[in-house]
């Protein structure tokens, strides 16, 4: 690919082989300095990386999973129930009418939404609002149980 510099190619590549191999250890194998191994976002951060991203997971592809997981299902086993009875309440379950049926799969759907709100920069981390962020210093607490035990002034 035109404007990607084959040593990154190599990482990026590696990476997609290796998921969740830290890409520190990558860049070591590939013959990156410590220090820049140390510090990723060298190369992620990069042209080349941000053209390979392109070409393997193209923004239009990140949009078409993510709108397919608003909707997600999930298939489980369900047993149906026959109606027998002339007065339509299920009477017996047959053991042969075992099958599967789908259902929303809330916990994908719930991520997608609270991916796609953090996108649009509509859902932010915890902030500690009594404080405005600032840092509390923790306050050593001495409990007395008794009059005796105090400590004297």
């Amino acid at each position: 690919m035109k404007g990607v510099k084959p040593r990154i190619k190599k990482v990026f590549e590696k990476s997609l082989e290796n998921l969740g191999k830290p890409l520190g250890q990558i860049m070591r194998e590939e013959g990156y300095s410590d220090n820049t191994a140390d510090n990723p976002k060298n190369v992620t951060e990069s042209k080349s990386w941000e053209l390979l991203m392109d070409e393997y997971i193209p923004e239009s592809l990140v949009l078409k999973t993510h709108k397919e997981a608003f909707t997600a299902n999930k298939p489980i086993g369900a047993l149906v129930l026959i109606k027998n009875g002339n007065d339509g309440k299920p009477e017996q379950i047959l053991k042969d009418n075992e099958g599967m049926i789908e259902v929303p799969d809330w916990q994908t759907r719930t991520k997608a939404y609270e991916l796609g709100y953090k996108v649009r920069g509509k859902l932010t981390e915890k902030i500690d609002h009594t404080t405005l962020g600032k840092e509390i210093n923790p306050v050593l607490v001495k409990f007395i149980e008794n009059a005796n035990d105090r400590d004297p002034e």
